[in-house]
């Protein structure tokens, strides 16, 4: 037997007089485990205690719960049909004073009118022809396969092959047919317009005739004039405000109502407003960016 050194023997010496503790029980072991274990379950602020008595870097645990999984399921399930129209929707939306012809997958041309925005999916032409429209566009329809379908919130333009105007503001709505035939529809009822006539209507009105004659080169923007016919002068102000860029005010709100018929040459601001006087008797003030009627 190998005798010890001096540090071992002290090593040996001081244990023997060492207050150890005794050996757990197996089982009073294994019975405080469970304890611990039950309590860190429902109390989180055990397992932080213990991570901080046990580590002396602090560990970050992160533990899914069942409410942030829904959440985040939620959110998905919220944002993924946005991110999805984004993706396969083609938008094309015309500044004031501005117009632009777009050419369609099918070859079909549509040209927007200023402040007007037309929207179709990435996939137009494959196995439908649909597109949105929010303001005012000329369409050429090519003959397809399918129909050519013009969606708006006052309703529903279908057509196959044609020419045509459609006007949607949020107070009126207009089609009028050039060549060939459309239909109209909305919740309540359907029109069949052919050449040479128009609906004009207020949003408002649930049916949507009768149909009407079109006037003389319709529709009027495209040959840089405004066609008016009984058309209050808010109206029309509306309309020239997009066309040039400028704000109108009423020196009287009572003007604003006044009722304007005639033709006015779009293609220069002086004539405009000279016209609008004209017609409604009323001089106007313009210091270049504001129009007030007097």
């Amino acid at each position: 037997m190998r005798k010890l050194n001096k540090i071992e023997k002290l090593i040996w010496e001081k244990s023997v007089i060492a207050d150890l503790p005794r050996t757990p029980e197996v089982d009073d072991a294994w019975m405080r485990l469970e304890q611990r274990m039950v309590i860190a379950d429902t109390d989180p602020d055990i397992n932080k205690n213990q991570d901080q008595l046990f580590s002396s870097t602090p560990i970050l645990r992160w533990k899914p719960r069942l409410a942030s999984i829904v959440s985040m399921t939620l959110v998905t399930l919220v944002f993924l049909p946005i991110v999805y129209q984004i993706f396969t929707t083609e938008s094309i939306l015309t500044q004031t004073g501005k117009t632009e012809t777009v050419i369609l997958k099918d070859g079909s041309s549509v040209t927007l009118n200023s402040g007007s925005e037309l929207k179709y999916k990435t996939d137009f032409n494959s196995d439908h022809r649909n597109i949105t429209l929010s303001g005012e566009a000329f369409f050429e329809v090519q003959p397809g396969l399918y129909p050519f379908v013009i969606h708006t919130d006052h309703g529903e333009v279908k057509v196959l092959g044609t020419t045509f105007n459609v006007h949607v503001r949020p107070y009126r709505f207009e089609v009028g047919v050039n060549k060939g035939i459309v239909q109209i529809s909305n919740q309540a009822k359907s029109i069949i317009l052919t050449h040479g006539q128009r609906i004009d209507i207020k949003p408002s009105d649930t049916h949507l005739g009768p149909a009407i004659e079109a006037y003389r080169n319709y529709p009027d923007w495209i040959h840089n004039k405004i066609v008016c016919e009984q058309a209050p002068l808010w109206e029309v102000c509306d309309e020239i405000k997009r066309i040039f860029d400028i704000s109108f005010t009423f020196s009287d709100p009572s003007l604003a109502d006044v009722t304007v018929t005639g033709v006015l040459d779009a293609s220069d601001l002086n004539s405009v407003l000279s016209t609008i006087s004209l017609l409604t008797q009323h001089e106007f003030k313009f210091d270049g960016e504001t129009c007030t009627i007097l």
